[in-house]
């Protein structure tokens, strides 16, 4: 009967380590899918967020100057200061 019981917990523990190896695979793919997906939505804000070089309109350059101003300015704001 010990070596049943043996073979039995063998075969749990083979099942259970496959079952996980497995699941962190379906994790690593999901995690990578991710990562790739929020790149994608970052170059779209790059592209929408700074101008093209060949812009010329002083309206847009203006816009895209206090864009860039208020952005800084939120950063340097949140960032912890190293005065205290």
């Amino acid at each position: 009967m010990n070596i049943i019981d043996m073979a039995i917990a063998a075969i749990i523990y083979i099942s259970i380590s496959v079952l996980l190896v497995i699941s962190a695979g379906i994790f690593f793919v999901k995690a990578i899918q991710s990562l790739m997906s929020k790149k994608q939505v970052s170059d779209h804000n790059d592209q929408v967020m700074f101008l093209r070089p060949n812009t010329k309109d002083p309206l847009a350059i203006s816009t895209q100057r206090e864009e860039i101003i208020a952005m800084l300015e939120r950063q340097f704001a949140s960032s912890p200061s190293s005065d205290s």
